[in-house]
Order: C-alpha cells, then sequence, then structure tokens
C-alpha cells in the first residue's frame, strides 16, 4: 500500500495550494475537500483560519451553483429537482443574499406546482384520449416551452467549456435549433437545422457538431474525418480533440486514440479528461499496473472523483480489498453536501 501511503503525506501548504487551484477552476467541491484535509492536518496551527475561510467561500459557491440548477431543473419542469437543489443551497451557506432567494424561490416554485396539477392531470387525459390526427404537434425547436428558444439554447450552452461556451453564444436560431435537437437526441432534425446554417458558423463548430452527430448515429468513418478536419480549422477546439479520441476508442482503435490524447495532453488541451482516458485504455487493454498508477496521479488532481471511481474498481478487481477502501473512505464516502 506504498502509492496510498504516498499520496496521503501532504503538507497543509500543499493542500491549500491545490483548494486554491480547484477554486480558480471552478471545482468547488474538489476545493471543500482538500481544505477540509488541510483543516484536520493544521489544527491549531497558523493555517486553521485560512482553511475555515476557504470551506465557507467554497460552500458558498456551491450554494451558488445549487442555485442555478435549481432553476435549470425548474426551466425543464422537474419542479422536485428544483426544491431539492435550493434546500441543498441554505444548508451550504449562511450568505444572507443566497439563502433570501433560496427562500423566494421555493415559494414560487412550490406555488406554481400546486397550481399546475390539476390543469397537467387534465391535459393528459384528454390528450390520452384523443387520436394521433388530432393532437397539435409538440414544438420540437424549443422543448421546453416556458422558455425562448434561445434562453434555453443559453443555458444549455453553460455546460460547455468556458472557452467554446463564448465562441457558441451569439451564433444565431438556427444553429441554436440545431444545438437543442442534438441534446434531444433528435438527430436527423439537428443536422437538417444545422445545414441551415453551415456558412454562417466557424467552420471547426460546424464540423465538430455535425461529427458528433453521425457518430451517434453510427457513422464513425465519416465522424473521424469531421472531426479531423474540424482540429485541422482550428487546433484549439477542444471538444473536437476530447470526441476523435472517444470516437477512436469506442472504435477500439486504441493506439490511434492514445496519438491523440498525448497530443492533448502535450498540447494542454482538457489533459485531466484525456488522462482518465488513458488510464481507462490501459485498464480495458489489461495494463492494469499503469491505469492504476496513472489513476492514483489523478487523485491530485480536479479529476478526482472519477478517477477514485475507476481506481476502487480497479482495485477490487486485482483482489487489493484494503486498497480499494482506504480509496471508498477517502473520496468516495461523502455525502452530496
Amino acid at each position: 500500500m506504498n502509492f496510498i501511503s504516498k499520496l496521503f503525506a501532504k503538507s497543509p501548504s500543499d493542500l491549500l495550494a491545490k483548494g486554491d487551484a480547484c477554486l480558480e477552476s471552478d471545482s468547488f467541491f474538489d476545493a471543500r475537500t482538500y481544505y477540509e484535509d488541510g483543516l484536520h492536518r493544521s489544527a491549531g496551527g497558523e493555517l486553521e483560519a485560512v482553511f475555515r475561510e476557504r470551506i465557507a467561500t467554497a460552500n458558498l459557491r456551491l450554494a451558488e451553483r445549487n442555485l442555478f440548477e435549481a432553476e435549470f431543473a425548474h426551466s425543464h419542469g422537474d419542479v422536485a429537482k428544483a426544491i431539492d437543489h435550493l434546500e441543498l443551497a441554505k444548508t451550504l451557506t449562511s450568505d444572507r443574499v443566497v439563502r433570501d432567494k433560496a427562500d423566494l424561490l421555493l415559494r414560487e416554485y412550490a406555488e406554481k406546482d400546486d397550481h399546475q396539477k390539476e390543469p397537467m392531470a387534465a391535459a393528459s387525459s384528454s390528450c390520452n384520449s384523443c387520436s394521433s390526427s388530432g393532437c397539435a404537434p409538440a414544438d420540437s425547436d424549443n422543448p421546453d416551452h416556458s422558455l425562448p428558444l434561445l434562453e434555453y439554447y443559453e443555458l444549455l450552452i453553460q455546460q460547455l467549456p468556458a472557452e467554446q461556451c463564448q465562441r457558441y453564444a451569439g451564433l444565431g436560431e438556427d444553429f441554436a435549433s440545431a444545438f437543442i435537437a442534438a441534446s434531444q437526441d433528435e438527430h436527423q432534425e439537428a443536422l437538417a437545422a444545422l445545414e441551415k446554417c453551415r456558412d454562417l458558423v466557424p467552420r471547426d463548430i460546424y464540423c465538430y457538431e455535425k461529427g458528433k452527430l453521425l457518430h451517434r448515429l453510427g457513422n464513425d468513418r465519416e465522424a473521424e474525418q469531421l472531426l479531423r478536419a474540424a482540429i485541422q480549422q482550428n487546433g484549439g477546439n477542444s471538444l473536437a480533440w476530447l470526441n476523435l479520441a472517444l470516437v477512436l476508442r469506442e472504435g477500439s482503435r486504441f493506439q490511434d486514440a492514445i496519438t491523440v490524447i498525448e497530443a492533448m495532453v502535450s498540447g494542454d488541451i482538457m489533459p485531466g479528461e484525456a488522462l482518465l482516458m488513458r488510464a481507462d485504455i490501459f485498464e480495458v487493454t489489461g495494463d492494469h499496473e499503469n491505469a492504476v498508477n496513472l489513476y492514483v496521479e489523478l487523485l491530485q488532481t480536479p479529476y478526482a472523483r472519477p478517477a477514485a471511481e475507476k481506481l476502487y474498481v480497479v482495485l477490487q478487481e486485482l483482489g487489493r480489498p484494503d486498497d480499494a477502501d482506504v480509496i471508498f473512505k477517502k473520496y468516495l464516502n461523502k455525502s452530496c453536501h
């Protein structure tokens, strides 16, 4: 269990630096984990107050994120999930602004839910009894009827890497329609909408989005060509790099995938995601020693959680339950708040 003991031999200053790096990259849960570990190791020391302040900051950021997730869930009609996020936000921080907003939204969502239950039940009964020819078609361009198309699109692209989110903003309604259709697995509709704006959006984005759709439709040969074309147009398109590696890995073209992954790491393009995929390839090809070593390295990064999940399974399969238990207790046996 040498690799475990080396991993945990971290000083409070090291943990503070790692937590600050996670906080800076918006990995708030990971940041809090580092700060809590640092607080435990620095009890009574000069950094104790600093760790307590950082933990409060990380919790505030997590609370703010839960407010956003609540509004997003509510916009999709999932009131129960929205309420869960709001209640979680209130437990995370004592910040008055956040707590007041959570209380306001809780009241608003509860009232709307009560008013909508009866009409929704009636509508459901009516629709179930009518013939298919008599029902009005759904608005496929905007599956979330509570938001205008472009507002819904703006919510969706918030999930993209920051640099890509900025590029995707303001690409027009046709592209927004294509993006929304793709998010709903309406691939043919997405392709049709994408063709309408092929000359109006950056070429690398067009190639990437079309390649992504063709991969989902099972056309990996053309998908690969388009993803490589996207990278040729813009070597900084991180999504194209990542999806090219995924297409190759899913096609069991492991060496080709590794070539792409190594280029990503050397170019500092989503290196964490790339290394997770590299460790996965080690694992599926039977190189368990290198898989374990790489997952352990990733435990010291913002990708600690997914790496720990994979590492736990590998250690169990290798007959190392004690090491697996250490990983579980350290990284996986934590409540969501």
